[in-house]
């Protein structure tokens, strides 16, 4: 996964993955380009996945999320809800979408969302709606990405509200796109939904919708999230263009942060400036209690692992990964495109023998960027926790605890 994303060449474009010959919309040759530009085994690809792709076929078809939700609106004829717009976003559509509906500042406005980012029709790779779909008031920042297929954003500023899809596609927290236009608008991907603007707060109002009924468990699952109050770890944020991580890090009781996710990608991050030459340590304990990928993550379309990393100041990366299938010690860059010219990884432990148990990790961190990336950095910039599981949509779960960064001169330095 990525290093912060800054210029277009370093921008790593989940569109680029976008193989799907089904669609009509790339030649047999395109294909085959993108599929050797991304280094995938697409037979191998489509066996790794075969087990997600067999449980969602046998699943019943999706339902009508827009009409279902307007059918529950009129009936409720909720004194919450001040208004409601439904919105298509499909691949020929360029950011941003205006949608017709102006909020003010502080008003919590819900979206409850349906469709897929297809990478491959053909090998069933595809990103849920949530984790590709951002809003935000008429060209400012913050942007919010519910990563989840529901989520409500507090209104930062008056204004009209827009939607659009990225995937890690933004050059700027202010959404502008770095993917080129030509390529960004083959994208094969429909998102459907509907954006909910409420009176006052939301939960609220959802339960007032669902006491009318509920469209594929959308309404229930966002008054659970509303409930669960989800909150990042004290001192980290999320990193550009990937929102939700309080969706999939939370801070437990006894000071461990707790990493959950299905499906879903959150990369979060913790300021930590520290030169090389005071031979930075970084120490961690953690507990893996189930590992997102069933295969070898060194493949783009099986690249599914937790990890912690560290971020450079020359915008390198190196992530510590735990793997049930490659041995330790192997050293990889990353399999996605772009990305591989800024992300490294690194095997530090092996198996699934030790699953379910606490475990302690130290690395040298100057030694490792010598060896593995050796570029100019002069010092360490962020410490990040990585959860990525969107290929293959598997469930990942483990904790952290006592992360720390130890230099020479033995000042410790908490994260």
């Amino acid at each position: 996964m990525p290093a912060s994303i800054g210029t277009r060449e370093e921008c790593m474009c989940f569109a680029c993955l976008g193989l799907s010959s089904s669609a009509g919309k790339f030649s047999r040759r395109d294909v085959v380009l993108r599929a050797s530009a991304l280094g995938l085994v697409l037979p191998f690809a489509s066996s790794a996945l075969r087990p997600a792709q067999a449980a969602e076929q046998g699943a019943p078809p999706p339902a009508d999320v827009v009409s279902g939700i307007k059918d529950i609106i009129a009936k409720a004829r909720s004194p919450e809800l001040l208004a409601a717009k439904a919105f298509e976003i499909n691949g020929g559509d360029l950011p941003w979408t205006d949608l017709g509906l102006d909020a003010a500042r502080g008003q919590q406005l819900t979206f409850l969302l349906n469709g897929k980012m297809w990478l491959s029709r053909d090998h069933d790779l595809w990103f849920s709606p949530g984790l590709v779909f951002h809003a935000r008031t008429h060209g400012l920042q913050p942007m919010y990405n519910p990563m989840l297929d529901t989520g409500t954003m507090t209104v930062a500023h008056d204004g009209r509200i827009e939607v659009a899809r990225s995937a890690a596609e933004w050059t700027s927290e202010d959404g502008t796109l770095g993917t080129p236009e030509d390529i960004y608008k083959k994208a094969d991907v429909k998102i459907t939904g509907i954006a909910l603007l409420w009176r006052g707060d939301a939960a609220v109002g959802v339960k007032s919708l669902l006491a009318q009924g509920d469209v594929d468990g959308l309404l229930n699952s966002e008054l659970a999230r509303l409930q669960r109050g989800g909150k990042l770890p004290a001192g980290w944020s999320n990193l550009l263009g990937f929102g939700g991580g309080q969706e999939v890090f939370s801070q437990g009781a006894d000071g461990e942060i707790i990493c959950d996710t299905t499906g879903h990608v959150s990369i979060i991050e913790r300021p930590l400036p520290l030169s090389l030459v005071s031979r930075p340590r970084l120490a961690w304990r953690w507990k893996i209690d189930q590992l997102p990928s069933v295969v070898a993550e060194d493949q783009a379309a099986t690249h599914d692992y937790l990890s912690i990393g560290v971020k450079f100041e020359d915008g390198q990366d190196l992530t510590y990964i735990w793997s049930e299938h490659l041995p330790e010690g192997k050293v990889f860059r990353c399999p996605l495109p772009a990305w591989n010219a800024i992300e490294t990884h690194m095997i530090v432990r092996s198996g699934k023998a030790d699953l379910g148990s606490w475990k302690e990790q130290e690395r040298d961190i100057a030694a490792d960027y010598a060896a593995h990336i050796g570029g100019p950095a002069k010092a360490i910039s962020k410490i990040w926790l990585l959860a990525v599981a969107p290929f293959q949509r598997r469930h990942g779960a483990c904790r952290y605890a006592d992360i720390k960064v130890t230099t020479d001169d033995k000042v410790v330095h908490k994260v």
